[in-house]
């Protein structure tokens, strides 16, 4: 609590639209007794509420900001309205940037918990002037709550109904039903692909009148989108005119000197195009099952490194979807037994670090894994337990790799960014990928920076939505090249709600979370492949797998990050030519 000494003093104003709500810790000789038309006792004992007029000590420009919307419901009248809100900090001298952003993301954090979300007004500011009062927050100086009410012609979108997707929030779609059927048959198919879909699965997927499916298939495959299988199913159809395809039963023989040795691994369809895009002299060779599960690789170069690619059938929550992309990880390290090195390349999600604007990642930023102190790269929550004392322990998978030749590549990276930050030959590889994939269905260019936004709930149905911290030096943030972050990876569905994501990224360190890659890294693991990598582009804020708009850039964007390390590997076998 504050000392006996101290008052939290809150003076209100307004200027047009905005209301300013100023709350200051003060020493009580410096509290003008005048101005003052509340005093607080009992439990809020130590609070003043100051007269609209009063003098306020100008302490020039706040040294952190953090901006939100509020979507909101009226609970009388049940209509819906926004809010925007921001809170200015102003700190004790000598706090540094460190201390300045922990103490907002406490004050921040505490303010929109969501059991104890205020849903009025009055309730915000007395939770406001009551966290002052807090030991937690001493080194915060004032706070300055503007609060403004959106007229409807201003207010954003609420995530319901943009493009951005939220966990929680289904947005409404009001195109015409042919148009979402063929996108979700297409979607399905991706998703499935090398696997062949018969009418009866696609029907049942996609919860659509069997007609309108059988339409869109034959639309999607007038479109040559997909391709039909004996026996009547479908399968997605890969439109790449640089690469030779090669439909076998059986893998040919490869002879030693032109095996591949490094494998690279996604899950989404966009993400093996984004892949493929960084290779040269390519050959896919697809082995077809009508029922079972198919294979699909794709060899050739990067550099002076043989590749080999390939795509998972299915990866996400649902167990068998999990086994069948262990099974697969150990046919592809069966199937090409020289592999050195293993790559998983897609897309994730960024873990939001609301105030620290060097730690917050941007969508379209890549994720490398690097170790952790403890040599972990990734870490799998199997389980959630809570003890006598309610104390939150997380039952852990971890992984490590035990060669770090990857790792070291990394670390020189890391250095040589530090030393010219300026320096990414990634940029030109997706400028190069971006030409190759123009014709693909999906778009590869980056989306528009407006459409990165930033969610949290707050309980009961309602989100606000927080603007991204902003840089400390004043600087705007341009985010049209990605930046590189580096970190630990994390998966888990006992971690998918926000609050859990969040407290057990905070609890290891966690830069990025996945759709669970628990599988996969057994099967790597057990094939004594000891040295793996993560590199993934940021496509939302929860796990990679919630914004289309965003994924096939991020999934390029990874792709081009891991061709400029692979460029730097040693290549063993030129040692011998």
């Amino acid at each position: 609590m504050a000392s006996n000494d101290e008052e939290v003093v809150m003076t209100p104003s307004k200027h047009g639209k905005v209301t300013h709500i100023k709350i200051e810790r003060r020493k009580k000789e410096k509290v003008n007794q005048d101005d003052v038309v509340y005093q607080g006792g009992g439990q809020h004992k130590g609070l003043v509420v100051n007269r609209k007029d009063a003098q306020d000590e100008d302490l020039g420009k706040p040294q952190l900001q953090l901006g939100f919307m509020c979507f909101l419901v009226d609970q009388k009248t049940e209509e819906h309205y926004v809010e925007s809100r921001k809170l200015k900090f102003w700190y004790i001298d000598n706090t540094d940037y460190y201390n300045q952003v922990t103490t907002a993301y406490e004050f921040f954090k505490e303010l929109v918990r969501p059991e104890s979300f205020p849903r009025d007004y009055v309730g915000f500011i007395k939770k406001c002037m009551k966290q002052m009062q807090s030991d937690r927050y001493r080194l915060a100086r004032k706070v300055d709550l503007e609060v403004e009410h959106m007229d409807a012609s201003d207010a954003p979108t609420s995530p319901g109904h943009s493009q951005a997707m939220f966990e929680g929030y289904n947005k409404v779609d009001n195109r015409p039903i042919e148009e979402i059927v063929r996108e979700k048959l297409l979607t399905v198919l991706e998703s499935a692909y090398p696997n062949v879909l018969s009418v009866e699965d696609l029907v049942r997927i996609s919860a659509a009148d069997e007609a309108v499916v059988t339409l869109q298939l034959q639309e999607l495959q007038s479109r040559d989108l997909i391709q039909p299988m004996e026996n009547g199913g479908f399968v997605r159809r890969v439109l790449d005119d640089k690469t030779e395809v090669q439909m076998i039963k059986t893998m040919p023989i490869i002879s030693a000197k032109l095996q591949p040795t490094i494998a690279i691994i996604t899950a989404q369809y966009c993400e093996k195009m984004a892949v493929d895009a960084m290779m040269e002299n390519k050959t896919t060779y697809v082995r077809y099952k009508t029922e079972g599960e198919s294979n699909v690789y794709t060899t050739g170069y990067i550099g002076e490194h043989k590749v080999v690619t390939t795509k998972l059938p299915a990866i996400g929550h649902f167990r068998a979807a999990q086994i069948s992309s262990g099974n697969t990880t150990t046919r592809l390290l069966g199937t090409f037994q020289n592999i050195e090195h293993v790559f998983l390349v897609g897309c994730s999600g960024s873990v939001p670090h609301f105030t620290d604007y060097y730690k917050h990642g941007r969508l379209g930023d890549v994720v490398i894994s690097t170790c952790d102190p403890k040599g972990y790269l990734y870490y799998y929550c199997d389980k959630i337990t809570q003890d006598k004392t309610g104390e939150i322990h997380y039952q852990l998978k971890t992984w490590a790799p035990r060669d770090l030749e990857l790792q070291h590549v990394v670390n020189k990276l890391r250095d040589t960014l530090q030393v010219e930050p300026s320096y990414a030959p990634w940029e030109q590889y997706i400028r190069e990928g971006q030409e190759l994939l123009q014709s693909q269905e999906q778009d590869y260019t980056r989306p528009p920076r407006a459409n990165d936004r930033l969610y949290m709930g707050i309980g009961e149905g309602q989100v606000i939505e927080v603007q991204h911290p902003e840089s400390p030096d004043g600087g705007s943030y341009e985010g049209e090249t990605p930046a590189i972050r580096f970190g630990v990876f994390g998966a888990g569905r006992p971690v998918k709600q926000e609050m859990s994501r969040h407290d057990f990224a905070s609890r290891y360190g966690i830069q990025s979370f996945d759709t669970e890659f628990d599988q996969v890294l057994d099967s790597i693991v057990g094939n004594r492949k000891d040295s793996f990598m993560f590199v993934r582009g940021l496509a939302d804020y929860v796990d990679g797998s919630r914004n289309k708009e965003w994924q096939p850039y991020a999934a390029l964007c990874a792709a081009a990050v891991v061709k400029t390390i692979i460029m730097s590997l040693h290549n063993p076998q030129l040692d011998d030519l």
